[in-house]
């Protein structure tokens, strides 16, 4: 009896030691089971092979069983046939074997109960929001919690300068002028820092910022290669951030679109959702919406049942039957726009909306798949009437909580440069969030406050955990420390970001205007021509990188890149900041200072200050010096990175 005692004593301390670093009270079949089947089982038993029908990915059809039977017995690890298998190495039957921790973790679940993380979360969809503050403290509670169970400290608060750039870069995508930045490094205001985020989500470049970065994720997914004039997609979607309008409505609106580009801005979207060719594809348009607007990786249920999740092949194409009847022309600037093929008659009452799958889809080809919501009902449809607004409305109903949780997600990335869940587009029990509950509670906080970004945003920025510094400190240098959010993470300037923050540095309207025609020496204007394009997007342009949009920790900048940066006589000359600084300033340690206020948002530490008025006085002249000086300031990492 003792021994028996002893070795489940044992037991409970291996699993002590390997959850603790989380501060688990115990191993749950989503967080600690499923990641070691995942990896071991389910190319036997996942969605594209089910050998002896058993089915490995999710906590149902484990418990379920296959053709033997139930494989699993809670609470009872030796009578659970999984368990014998694994422990005697017969499974998997590779030699990709489970390792003895990962077998002891499995043991100790099923000797718990087999318990599956709890889902009974409610919510008061009738309450109020909460004040922003109230929600920054939630945060930060969330945030210390496990830093205190893991056993990292934070480091200390971002200077006023640090938090300065990274707010106006994180919210307009500029960073701020030399006046501005004076004037709050002098405020001595207890709330200045509340003000300045309530200042920037008011200003108009606000929802410019976002209405961009939105349009590149959309970009980022895109089949079609060929470029197309965005200005009016974004002022549309700018207009809507800028007045608040909630993120379901305004997504509700770019699914539900009918009519002209010229008339509905938003129909652009379906532009972003064509074939290399230009025509609209339904299946490009769920691959792309499932991974944007849900989440999850849908599109790998295309062909056939989904390997690593429960989505089934007839989920994909429930979700395209309702684009079965959407087209649009395949010049997007076409006056038509995007448009349903309706019946010339009306049809019978009760007819079915449909879609087959097509040849060439792997498997099932040929079968009748009627719309159905993902994970829902196959909703009554009027079959001479567009079908998409049903699905715009349950796809951003307050009651799918996946759209709100995904949103949540993309933004605290946006912010933090990392989300809750990682990559962000693939949400599942494989795929656990770093916080849950906090992941769970902002969720809650978006859907109640109408889907309000700039609530959201100002809840976030108010948080200690927004407020870090990025500088690592004494015990968080572990890699385990990012994950949980001890310091801020640096974040790669985005192309758009790059150049503005160069135009803002040198104090220029613009890089390198392009060339205008009109000039003598030119062609002749045609008046029926596009515009040349702006020195914006030729920048923008040369410096985008694949993955830009959701890897913003990763530097791509290669050789031709920094050779650009370093080479380019616009980005050298200093433009108007050193003219000014020559004009305004006459101690060379004045000068330092304003050319670091301009560049970088901060003043010089009194080392920098000594190391750059010594090299100053070896130029020939005060303003080759102040050249040199801003070259090697833009050419920094700290000028390229939003700490």
């Amino acid at each position: 009896m003792m021994a028996r005692h002893l070795g489940a004593l044992s037991l409970l301390l291996a699993w002590a030691l390997t959850a603790s670093a989380g501060g688990k009270a115990g191993p749950t079949f989503e967080t600690d089971v499923l990641p070691i089947l995942n990896a071991h089982c389910l190319q036997c038993h996942g969605g594209v092979h089910q050998k002896n029908d058993l089915d490995l990915r999710t906590m149902s059809s484990a418990l379920k069983g296959g053709k033997s039977g139930s494989v699993i017995v809670p609470g009872k690890p030796d009578e659970s046939l999984l368990w014998k298998k694994i422990a005697r190495d017969e499974m998997p039957k590779t030699d990709n074997k489970i390792s003895e921790t990962n077998k002891k973790i499995i043991r100790a679940w099923i000797a718990a109960g087999a318990p599956g993380r709890k889902n009974d979360r409610t919510i008061d969809l009738a309450r109020p929001a909460r004040m922003p503050t109230e929600v920054a403290r939630i945060i930060d509670q969330e945030i210390n919690s496990k830093l205190v169970a893991a056993k990292i400290p934070a480091s200390s608060r971002a200077t006023d300068a640090e938090f300065l750039r990274r707010t106006y870069l994180d919210i307009t995508g500029k960073p701020p002028t030399v006046a501005t930045t004076k004037a709050f490094l002098a405020d001595s205001d207890s709330e200045r820092r509340g003000k300045l985020v309530d200042k920037l989500l008011a200003s108009p470049e606000y929802g410019q910022h976002f209405a961009e970065r939105w349009l590149n994720v959309f970009r980022q997914m895109a089949v079609i290669e060929r470029e197309w004039e965005p200005e009016p997609f974004l002022g549309w979607l700018g207009a809507r951030f800028n007045a608040g309008k909630g993120w379901d409505s305004t997504v509700r609106d770019m699914i539900a679109v009918s009519g002209s580009f010229a008339e509905n801005p938003q129909a652009a979207y379906y532009y972003y959702n064509a074939d290399m060719q230009g025509k609209f594809e339904p299946k490009i348009m769920v691959g792309n919406l499932s991974q944007v607007f849900l989440g999850v990786q849908l599109q790998c249920a295309e062909c056939h049942n989904h390997p690593f999740s429960d989505y089934k092949q007839k989920d994909f194409w429930g979700l395209a039957a309702f684009f079965s009847i959407t087209s649009t022309p395949n010049n997007p600037p076409d006056t038509r726009g995007v448009r349903d093929r309706l019946p010339k008659q009306a049809p019978k009452p009760g007819t079915q909306v449909i879609v087959t799958i097509p040849q060439g889809e792997a498997r099932n080809a040929g079968t009748k798949v009627r719309a159905k919501f993902l994970k829902g009902e196959e909703p009554e449809l009027d079959a001479g009437a567009s079908f998409r607004p049903a699905l715009a409305n349950w796809l951003t109903s307050k009651e799918n909580r996946l759209f709100a949780r995904a949103s949540v997600n993309r933004l605290w990335a946006q912010l933090f440069g990392r989300g809750f869940v990682n990559p962000l587009n693939d949400f599942g029990d494989h795929n656990a969030p770093s916080h849950p509950e906090l992941l769970e509670s902002l969720t809650d906080e978006f859907i109640v406050s109408g889907f309000d970004y700039k609530h959201l945003i100002r809840c976030i920025c108010l948080s200690d955990a927004y407020q870090r510094t990025t500088h690592v400190g004494k015990g968080n240098e572990v890699p385990e420390a990012e994950p949980l959010f001890a310091r801020m993470t640096s974040k790669v300037l985005p192309p758009e970001e790059l150049y503005d923050a160069l135009c803002v540095a040198l104090e220029v309207p613009e890089i390198a205007p392009p060339v205008d025609p009109k000039k003598k020496g030119n062609k002749k204007v045609n008046p029926k021509a596009p515009p040349p394009p702006t020195s914006r997007f030729l920048f923008v342009k040369f410096f985008r990188n694949p993955g830009d949009v959701d890897e913003p920790t990763e530097l791509k900048l290669g050789v031709p890149h920094v050779l650009k940066m370093m080479n380019e006589a616009n980005f050298n000359t200093g433009g108007n900041l050193v003219t000014r600084v020559m004009k305004s300033t006459k101690a060379p340690e004045e000068a330092i200072d304003e050319l670091f206020l301009a560049v970088l948002a901060r003043r010089p530490s009194s080392v920098e200050r000594e190391r750059f008025l010594a090299f100053a006085s070896r130029q020939k002249s005060a303003e080759e010096a102040y050249r040199r000086i801003v070259w090697v300031l833009i050419n920094s990492s700290e000028f390229v990175l939003n700490n």
